[in-house]
């Protein structure tokens, strides 16, 4: 099987040994396949992964499994599936960059794998006890642990890269994405966690939604999510350490919000869809 792999220490191609289903390189590079089931590819021995907070991870990982975020993922599947059937080609790679404990991925790719589309799928983190929840959870992905500065991706390898949970940083995804390929990305819409919000920032009001995107991406296409969910005070607690304004909360404010159900809170998220400028 081709892998668009590389090695990390020499950037040599890997190819998998079907025997032991360890990658190894020309020069003699080895990558055994972690026992959990995944794969480290760290430039060399001494190189520490990132480790996540385990109460956050368990909190995460409780409401994600709760069926709250349920209607995203109804409407992701849809343009995860009109977008791979309207492209003209019938084989995929698709990366979920920042995968976290694989929750995105398996949602998504059995939708995938219930159509007529061939899509090899890949995860990867640079934090091993997210790779590990990811693997032990029988993600239906490929999983890769390894350092995000510099993906072990050829260049333009990738067909679709998905970022769901991790702001876009660096220049990697848009190296290994090929030239005709696509990346969706999930963010924050206007009105997202509204009624948190309110809290943190007395004196808030609505802006103009504001994409930060990489010069060398145009949009392709843009969708807007928004419904609203009865939450519980700990799940409310959740959203707010998840968002990216959750460091404003003192701990006075993160015990108000645990301590208080909201009967209609807002979600809101623009689903992008990006390509690279011609």
């Amino acid at each position: 099987m081709t892998l668009p792999l590389l090695c990390p220490v020499c950037s040599a191609p890997l190819t998998q040994h079907l025997a032991s289903c360890g990658l190894y390189c020309a020069n003699k590079h080895h990558f055994d396949k972690h026992a959990q089931g995944y794969w480290p590819l760290l430039s060399n021995t001494k190189t520490k992964p990132q480790v996540l907070s385990r109460q956050q991870m368990r909190a995460r990982h409780f409401l994600l499994e709760s069926g709250i975020f349920a209607p995203l993922m109804t409407q992701l599947q849809q343009i995860l599936l009109d977008l791979l059937k309207t492209a003209e080609q019938q084989d995929f790679e698709h990366l979920d960059y920042q995968c976290a404990d694989g929750y995105y991925l398996r949602q998504l790719v059995p939708a995938i794998a219930g159509s007529d589309i061939a899509c090899q799928h890949w995860g990867i983190t640079d934090a091993e006890n997210a790779i590990f929840a990811a693997a032990k959870a029988q993600t239906p992905a490929k999983l890769i642990l390894a350092a995000l500065k510099k993906l072990p991706f050829a260049s333009q390898s990738i067909d679709l890269i998905t970022v769901f949970d991790s702001a876009l940083k660096g220049k990697e995804c848009i190296r290994v994405l090929k030239d005709n390929g696509r990346m969706l990305i999930l963010q924050p819409g206007v009105r997202h966690l509204w009624q948190i919000k309110q809290q943190v920032y007395p004196d808030l009001v609505e802006k103009p939604l504001q994409l930060n995107l990489p010069n060398e991406l145009e949009i392709a296409a843009q969708h807007q999510v928004s419904f609203t969910q009865p939450v519980a005070g700990d799940q409310a607690l959740t959203l707010l350490d998840m968002s990216v304004f959750g460091w404003r909360a003192n701990d006075e404010l993160k015990h108000r919000i645990k301590s208080t159900a909201i009967s209609s809170l807002e979600f809101d998220w623009q689903v992008v869809v990006l390509k690279k400028r011609e």
